[in-house]
């Protein structure tokens, strides 16, 4: 039985690779061409200060490389797992042929290993190789290397099961569309901790430690038992052979508990989680007043606002602002600091906090003004037949995609500015600055949202193809960059207009022609600082505001010719009305 459900997997994998569109092979080879030079420095670097590494230094290396090992396989590999165990297309067919239902997951756990353990694998494989070719390891060194590593990610993958099978069980079914959520929350909490332990265990820093070839773990710890079994395999030492037992018996355990929650945690949790968001909702009672008419631009502002409300995998974008702020701060406490370390002058705390605001900015705004044309996948028939303009459309996906990373870091940057005790003005500057610039890396995610839109019904937050979106990162900082010179000129001292002077006659080329600028701006900031002010926040608005206008304009434009959206391939997405999803 499993030797035909490998050979029906291979078989999918093969048309699968044969019905890609050109453009995706394109992206593959890119892809694996920069896994290739990533794979080529490293190894490069291991050849280079090999020598310096000893065995203390290297046991410390491997644990915690094995302790990132288990944390990435969980993090980034718990969407794919997600998918092989209740999105898979397969399933529907498989679920209803005589198969015992452990033969299916058995499938979809070696399945699993395509994708983030396998390149983890190929990554760890080749720099370890290198580094015991380097040192001339025992003969025994290179399969206990392939063994411990492989359980390694065994330990990883099954603990991602895990938290699918188990918390399937916990999700109601009216929550499935939460689910994901859910799982990638505690999952990142979980990661978090786990990436922690060495801090909160040792006195000392964990790269102190390592270098001093201090352990990091007690000898009880799993991930002690992978690295001593790989370094005393390294001189062909007998002792590797109890450390190498109990991390494959380990590794074994996790797989036989994975085993055991099938039947409730794999097949039920696909029944219940492909039932769950299709039952009917009772009908509210019919409201007595007419309905309100609002303008075209607020309307489909407020239909935008109520589809992200509704389901909560919308707001995963902002999970990683939850990582950077509240996990940043616990990790400084842990590691010894205060938070009182980081208050100081505020000529100093406020614009290095705003720098840290814009960039997450671009990070969040554009990629969700993106994110509002793919949300239309399924519902393009009924925009087709109202009558609504593309520069309605544009314009009122705009204002509500702008505003809701504005309202939530404004919120941050007040409780941070209260922190620091920033004065009223710098309140003021601070966030008519960013809203008016962030307005403009709206407008162009909007634009790159019309040519490069995806929707994939399992990953809501996924809405972009990877060129667009690897554009829309080098764009929106781009963008940031210009939009910000004028703001930066105003905050310049005139003080330093004797250095850029000194700059610009000692430094010829870009550099000197920018210090040649700079002084040029400072000298009219001497002779006429409120003339220099006015003129800068002028040119900020027409940069910022005349961005976000033209580029919103060509969003309509798009709109109104018709626009072409991926759609991942799902077997429960059928097209409205009969016509084809994805295209205005």
């Amino acid at each position: 039985m499993m030797k035909a459900l490998l050979k029906n997997q291979w078989n999918i994998f093969i048309n699968t690779v044969k019905s890609q569109p050109g453009k995706n092979y394109f992206s593959y080879i890119v892809m694996f061409a920069v896994f290739a030079i990533l794979l080529y420095w490293l190894s490069a670097g291991i050849w280079a200060i090999a020598d310096a590494i000893t065995e203390p230094v290297f046991a410390g290396i491997l644990s915690y490389g094995f302790l990132l090992v288990i944390g990435f396989i969980i993090l980034l590999g718990l969407p794919q797992v997600f998918k092989h165990l209740y999105s898979a297309t397969d399933l529907n067919l498989l679920f209803t042929l005589p198969i015992p239902t452990r033969y299916i997951f058995w499938i979809k756990y070696l399945q699993s290993f395509v994708g983030i353990p396998l390149l983890v694998f190929v990554l760890y494989v080749v720099t370890l190789f290198v580094y015991g070719t380097f040192i001339g390891a025992n003969v025994l060194y290179y399969p206990v290397v392939l063994l411990v590593l492989l359980s390694v990610i065994v330990i990883g993958l099954s603990i991602a099961y895990l938290f699918n099978l188990l918390l399937v069980q916990v999700v109601p079914a009216s929550k499935a569309n939460e689910f994901m959520t859910v799982m990638s929350v505690l999952s990142g909490i979980f990661v978090y901790l786990l990436f922690m332990i060495p801090n909160m265990v040792n006195d000392e820093p964990l790269s102190e430690m390592i270098l001093a070839g201090l352990p990091l773990f007690p000898e009880w710890v799993p991930i002690t038992w992978a690295s001593d079994a790989i370094v005393g395999a390294t001189s062909g030492s007998i002792d590797f052979h109890v450390p190498l037992i109990l991390i494959l018996l380990l590794a074994a355990i996790f797989f036989m508990l994975t085993s055991t929650l099938v039947e409730r945690g794999f097949r039920t949790g696909w029944v219940k989680l492909s039932e769950g968001s299709g039952k009917k909702r009772k009908k509210s009672a019919a409201r007595k007043s007419g309905p309100k008419l609002n303008h075209p631009n607020i309307a489909i502002g407020k239909k935008e606002w109520y589809a992200i409300k509704r389901d909560m995998r919308e707001w995963l974008v902002f999970l990683p602002l939850v990582f950077f702020f509240v996990f940043g701060a616990i990790g400084a406490v842990s590691g010894g600091a205060a938070l009182s370390d980081l208050r100081g002058p505020n000529e100093a705390t406020w614009p290095i906090t705003q720098a840290i605001l814009l960039f997450i900015y671009a990070m969040f705004n554009g990629q969700i003004s993106a994110s509002t044309i793919a949300r239309e996948a399924k519902s393009v028939w009924i925009l087709r037949i109202l009558p609504l303009s593309g520069k309605d459309i544009a314009f009122g996906k705009l204002w509500i995609s702008w505003l809701l990373p504005f309202v939530l870091l404004t919120i941050v940057e007040i409780i941070i500015g209260l922190f620091f005790g920033w004065t009223l003005l710098q309140f003021m500057t601070g966030i008519a600055m960013k809203a008016v610039i962030t307005v403009g890396i709206s407008g162009i995610g909007m634009w790159l949202g019309t040519i490069g839109a995806k929707y994939n019904p399992a990953n809501p937050q996924n809405r972009l193809k990877f060129g667009t979106a690897f554009i829309l990162m080098i764009a929106s900082y781009v963008y940031l960059f210009l939009a910000l010179i004028p703001f930066v000129m105003l905050l310049i001292p005139v003080e330093a207009m004797d250095f850029a002077q000194m700059v610009s006659q000692d430094i010829d080329g870009f550099f000197g022609a920018i210090a040649s600028f700079v002084y040029t701006v400072l000298s009219w900031k001497e002779a006429s600082a409120a003339m220099v002010t006015i003129a800068g926040i002028l040119l900020m608005l027409i940069i910022s505001l005349g961005i976000a206008y033209i580029f919103t304009m060509m969003s309509a434009r798009k709109i109104d010719q018709g626009i072409e959206i991926e759609m991942v391939q799902d077997v429960k997405s059928k097209p409205s009305l009969g016509k084809k999803p994805g295209n205005f």
